[in-house]
């Protein structure tokens, strides 16, 4: 449950911060970065114990995503 939260905050930080702060447009595939680890995450047999690190793991490539577009 907390990782599809950090999930759903993720790409809702990714609209807002692409479209109003720096004002570019996102493709699919980057937009919806955080889902397609969060697959990941979903597709892996034990979801309990790494969810922080999944966690992380989807922050940080919302970061990165960001970071090559402020580039």
């Amino acid at each position: 449950m907390k990782v599809s939260l950090v999930t759903a905050v993720c790409i809702l930080a990714l609209a807002i911060i692409s479209k109003n702060v720096l004002n570019v447009q996102l493709d699919f595939i980057s937009l919806y970065g955080p889902v397609w680890v969060y697959i990941g995450y979903t597709s892996t047999k034990d979801k309990t114990k790494n969810s922080k690190y999944w966690s992380l793991v989807i922050i940080l490539v919302t970061v990165a995503i960001l970071a090559l577009y402020a580039i």
